[in-house]
Formats: structure tokens, sequence, C-alpha cells
């Protein structure tokens, strides 16, 4: 990463500060429906974006006015024309867009221009950094958060100390002694890497090292060792012509078991446990009450309306969500004071995502929840299932739950991840994860009631389901998502519901 530099004043920039406004189309229902309650997180998110322009560049239409960067007064971007009292806080913005894109533009390779042009975003900015994956801005002392999520069209990682790293996990080197495999292979930048995974798989297989996750970071492949007793010294140092790098499995956060609530449990975050007549994608689902205790149940969250090969019809849950002694029937908002709104039929194989039947008196809309707090359509038709392979990193990623109503992140990498099974079976089960990066300090508001959300684009393309997001450990900050692919090659695809 680059060290620090002296900004130039000279350099002239302008600021934009906008309001959300849609940027898609195609995907855009003339109706509308908000969520009843708004969660907190979402209540309390940036709903701005700042376009920051060179001189003498043309405002889009909606904004009619601008300032100088280093001037003091810019416009409201709630009321325009309005002029704001004071210096904007940046801080306040979900993104800042620059005149040029930083994605695979490491900070080092900047000219000095665009490096000027970012200093100056922030107040006492001291250096610009890039691993590749995060802009690093090191600051004398760090602004109000909440911070941005992006600058640039990459993620955003602010620090007082250049020198103490970003959100990329720093995983364990070994030996050039201890060999390299799978050399017939490039493994860097491969849209399709699993010929790389099978190789690292039956690799450790084969010398008997037991590993529950690979991933995938385009020019090193980390991989998660189970024991921390491992020989060091019996694995590769290097995959498909590129480096590895090792991580221990009690690092990377990964969540107990969901722990089961009452309904008198408090809730904070203002949560949304409407219910809703017609159900829909981020909506409140939950299990029956446990048999040993009749006031405590689970609650997860609506996925999507998908189908089988045959046409049979099916709503998605987080299958942990109803555990056997549950029994099978599905709730919404919650039980007892809910309504039973069908009934688990079967999992789609080691994926954590079920398939519910609905009762015959109950519609399911896939149309996601009104929202103005980031800068897309107000919300949007969810129209298919993407694979992950060619999926554009820094990608962003939309969640929607009762919990934390609208969120966004940043698609960042894709890994394999080893499925727990019985000791009695021979074979070890992989499948195929995202890992979203969420925004600084952000881990601690993903609570386990998202499970089962569905994960999408602005094109309402489903990416996937949400999973986890680890709460410490090097993935802290982070979230893990099954891949859509795990459906899409089972023959399971989205039901059209634009109609209903």
């Amino acid at each position: 990463m680059s060290g620090p530099s002296t900004p130039d004043r000279a350099a002239a920039a302008e600021l934009l500060v906008l309001s959300p406004m849609a940027l898609s189309s195609g995907t855009a229902l003339s109706s509308s429906k908000k969520r009843r309650i708004t969660p907190t997180a979402e209540a309390s998110s940036p709903k701005k974006m700042a376009i920051i322009t060179m001189p003498g560049s043309v405002s889009p239409p909606s904004v009619n006015q601008r300032r100088p960067l280093d001037q003091g007064t810019l416009p409201n971007p709630l009321f325009q024309g309005t002029p704001a009292q004071g210096p904007q806080d940046l801080s306040s913005v979900r993104h800042i867009i620059l005149p040029f894109d930083l994605q695979g533009e490491p900070g080092n390779a900047l000219d000095t221009e665009k490096r000027n042009l970012i200093l100056k975003i922030f107040p006492g900015t001291t250096g610009i950094g890039s691993d590749g994956f995060f802009l690093v801005l090191q600051l004398r002392t760090l602004p109000p958060k909440p911070w941005p999520l992006t600058i640039g069209g990459v993620p955003l990682h602010l620090t007082v100390e250049i020198a103490s790293g970003t959100p990329v996990p720093q995983g364990r080197m070994v030996s050039w002694r201890n060999g390299v495999i799978a050399q017939d292979q490039n493994g860097r930048n491969m849209d399709d890497w699993k010929p790389l995974f099978n190789a690292i798989k039956d690799h450790f297989q084969g010398i008997g090292v037991s590993i529950t996750e690979v991933m995938y970071w385009s020019s090193c492949v980390m991989i998660v060792l189970k024991h921390r007793n491992t020989d060091m010294g019996k694995i590769p140092s290097q995959a498909a012509n590129i480096r590895c790098f090792y991580l221990f499995d009690d690092e990377m956060g990964r969540p107990p078991a969901p722990q089961a609530r009452r309904l008198t449990d408090p809730t904070p975050g203002n949560p949304d446990n409407s219910q809703y007549n017609t159900l829909q994608p981020g909506l409140r689902v939950t299990s029956s009450h446990l048999p040993s205790d009749p006031d405590m149940f689970l609650s997860t969250t609506s996925g999507v309306l998908l189908k089988d090969k045959l046409g049979n019809q099916f709503m998605t849950v987080a299958s942990h969500g109803f555990p056997p002694e549950c029994g099978t029937s599905v709730f919404h908002a919650q039980p007892g004071n809910g309504r039973r709104i069908g009934e688990l039929i079967m999992e789609v194989a080691h994926t954590d995502v079920a398939l519910v039947k609905l009762q015959d008196t109950e519609t399911f809309s896939n149309i996601t929840f009104e929202s103005d707090d980031v800068p897309i359509t107000k919300h949007i038709q969810l129209t298919r299932f993407v694979p992950t392979k060619n999926r554009r990193r820094f990608e962003l990623i939309y969640l929607d739950s009762p919990d934390t109503g609208l969120i966004e992140a940043s698609l960042i990498l894709s890994s394999y991840q080893a499925i727990p099974i019985d000791d009695n079976s021979p074979e070890q089960y992989w499948v195929l994860t995202n890992w979203y990066y969420n925004g600084q300090d952000s881990g601690v508001n993903l609570p386990e009631g998202m499970c089962g959300t569905a994960i999408w684009n602005k094109e309402g393309e489903v990416l996937g389901f949400f999973k986890y997001a680890p709460k410490d450990g090097v993935m802290k900050d982070w979230c893990a998502g099954i891949a859509a692919d795990e459906l899409i090659n089972k023959g399971y695809t989205l039901v059209n519901t634009s109609r209903v």
C-alpha cells in the first residue's frame, strides 16, 4: 500500500450531494409498498451519495447548485435550493462517486491529480493505500460514523495507522520448500476456479489434513485448516502458480447454533414483526413453539418463491430455523398470535435452504419492499437466479430482513465451505459460498434472524441467501451467503410473480 501524501491545494474539485435517485431501468414497478415498521438499522443508515467532479463538469439535472470541495457551504441534499450551514459531513453519505473508477487500480498507481482529489475528501487525510480490494485512507482523526461504504466503486477502510491492515484477513504463509500443487493451471483471475478448488481439496484429502474452507482471492487462495496442531510442514506453499495463505477454523467467527427466543424477549433495533396479507421476501417467519418450552420458538426470514423442474412452487426459508422437535409448520409473523402459512417439505441438500409448501390461501410476490435508502428504483421485481461464475467484483448487492430493513454490501469473493456431516459418512460435502463486505464496524448490526434472506442486485437477479455474519474473528464486517448455484444446479428457478 502507498504511504502518506501531502494534498496539493491547487487541484480544484467540486462536490454534488444527492438524495436517492432511480438509476436502474426495466425492473421498477408502478406501485410501491413500504414496511409498516422501519427497523432502526435502515432508518439510521446514510441516504445520500456524493459526486465529486472536476471543474466545469455538467451537473445532473436534479442538482442546481455546486460548490468547490474546499468551500464550507454546500447544497442541502434533502431540500434542493437551501444551502446547508457549515461544512458538509461526508461521513453521512453511502457512496462517494469520483470522476474516475478505482476498481482494479492500486492506490500507489494513481496519478497526482487523482491522489490529490482523494486526499481532499476527508479533512486531515494524510495517506492513501490499497490492497486491490479496499481503498484505505489514513486520517489524523476518524470522522463520526456511519462511514461511506464505497469511494470510486471500491469498499472504503478508514484508519489512523495505515500499517494496521485492511478487512482482508492476514493469512499465514509456509516455506517454499513445502512444495507446490496444480502447476498445470493458471490460478490468477480465473472466471471459473472450481478446477483449482478440486485440486486443493483432493490434495489435502490425500495427505490427511482436514480443511473447512477454500477462499479464492484472484491472486491467491486462503485455505482454512480445521486444527491448530496441523503439521505446517506438510501443506503446499502454492497452488496453480498462486500463493497459498492459511487460516485456522477457530479464527473464522462461525456462529454457534441459533438460539430460540420468546415472544416476550426484548427485540432491539425496532424489528418489523408485522403480519402482511401478501407474502414477499424479507418477512418474519418462525417455527412452532419448542416442546420443551411452549413460549419459545426460532425466528428467521422468508426468502423467495421458486419452482422445481415439475413446476411445483415453494417458498424458501433457512432450514436450521425449523428444527425437527418443532415440527414442520411455518408461521408468519410469529406462532400463537400469527398465522400458519405453510409446511416445510424438504431441505435442498447441504445448503441450509429449505422449501415450504404454502397454504392454498397464501399468495407470495417476488417483489422487494420499497426503500428510499439506496440509489436504486423504489423496489425490485426479482427475476432469476444467477450463478457466481463471471460475477463482477465490487458489485453492490442488497438484503432486506425484518431485523435490519434494507442494507447494502459489496460482493468480493467466493469460497467453498465444508458442510458438517455424520462421522459415519465417508464423503465430505462442499457448498459454494459468496462473501460480501458490509462496511466498517457493521458486523454487530446483522442478527441471527436474517438467516434465509435473499441477496439480490439492482437488476433483480438473486445471487443467493444470507447464511451468517461473523461478529468477531478475521471475517468480522463480512457476511456469507449460500450461492444461487446450489439451487440452479438442482433445477430450481424463480417464479415470475410480476402479475401478482
